[in-house]
């Protein structure tokens, strides 16, 4: 699932017996949160607990988002892997400045995670939270380095906080990586200090293209807390076409799902995406769009919300609130 679009349709992961991957080395000089015994720190996750007894120097990011997590703690990765959007080196704007002039290897999981790839890269740690792995990858994966995947069951995009927590902890950064979602926190939070007048009013996120001739929303969860944290609320008409984290909207619904939001947030990526939007006449004919109640994304912020990650989140939260009290004042 190589493109954005993905991110509303991806689902599950097996269940799957755990193990525990150990690398060779030496103890760190400083434990952190999860550590285990003379220093080394020890992360939870679906197939059991993985220890990493120094801070490591190898990273393969093998996952859609992780490499933000890694660099927003100082640390280079030297494989990532491609998602959406034809990035550098697959990583974005927001996290150009942390890779400097850095050329990790550019991975993808068009045909799954490749295994073989990343055994030839020679790493120390393997970093798999937002890459889908099930227990036999895993098994391959631990064999070469200790391997870091997803918490529970959802085999991609776990809760943000969840995946930044885990890779602070395996890169021996615990303690920052809790600091910077704190900032996170509170920059969303001073947006609802700065427009009380936006409390209680309802929003929908929006998938910047139609899917299978309608629009889709995102439904109130994890996805949707950064909106929360600035005082807004998801509207409630979604909740009758929910399915997991996201509502696909009859045709028939679609002016009446519009009209009750106040404000209407497409993450689209480009003029074209919003063009198409604006042209389908349940969108058209809708009060929404009658009152301009839409915001239509850059490529930028449209990323930034779906990679959702310590560096990604303050683009959004300096970016959408202008355009916001454009319609709620």
């Amino acid at each position: 699932m190589k493109n954005r679009r993905g991110f509303l349709r991806l689902a599950g992961a097996a269940a799957a017996v755990g193990v525990a991957a150990v690398s060779p080395g030496c103890s760190s000089p400083r434990p952190s949160p999860g550590s285990a015994p003379r220093g080394s720190v020890t992360v939870s996750h679906l197939f059991g607990q993985t220890v990493v007894k120094e801070p490591p120097k190898r990273v393969v990011s093998a996952g859609y988002t992780e490499q933000d997590d890694l660099l927003a703690v100082g640390v280079v990765p030297i494989a990532v892997t491609n998602w959406f959007g034809d990035q550098p080196f697959a990583v974005w704007p927001w996290a150009q400045p942390k890779l400097g002039d850095a050329h990790p290897v550019v991975l993808n999981l068009d045909n799954g995670i490749p295994v073989d790839q990343i055994a030839g890269l020679k790493p120390d740690l393997i970093v798999a939270v937002n890459a889908g792995v099930d227990a036999d990858t895993y098994q391959k994966l631990s064999a070469i380095a200790p391997t870091i995947a997803q918490s529970d069951g959802d085999a991609f995009f776990e809760p943000w906080k969840e995946q930044a927590t885990a890779i602070g902890q395996a890169v021996f950064q615990a303690d920052q990586m809790r600091s910077l979602i704190d900032a996170v926190d509170k920059q969303f939070v001073a947006v609802a200090q700065k427009y009380p007048q936006w409390q209680a009013k309802k929003a929908l996120l929006m998938q910047g293209t139609l899917f299978q001739g309608t629009v889709v929303a995102t439904t109130a969860g994890w996805r949707t807390d950064f909106l929360n944290q600035m005082g807004l609320v998801i509207a409630d008409s979604i909740k009758p076409f929910s399915t997991d984290h996201r509502a696909v909207i009859p045709r028939d619904q679609i002016k009446t799902v519009l009209n009750s939001a106040d404000v209407v947030i497409w993450t689209t990526e480009s003029p074209d995406d919003q063009k198409a939007i604006l042209a389908d006449p349940e969108v058209a004919a809708s009060q929404a769009t009658a009152q301009s109640r839409h915001i239509f994304t850059t490529k930028d912020q449209a990323g930034a919300i779906a990679f959702s990650s310590p560096l990604s989140y303050p683009l959004v939260a300096d970016q959408l609130p202008p355009q916001i009290s454009k319609i709620l004042g």
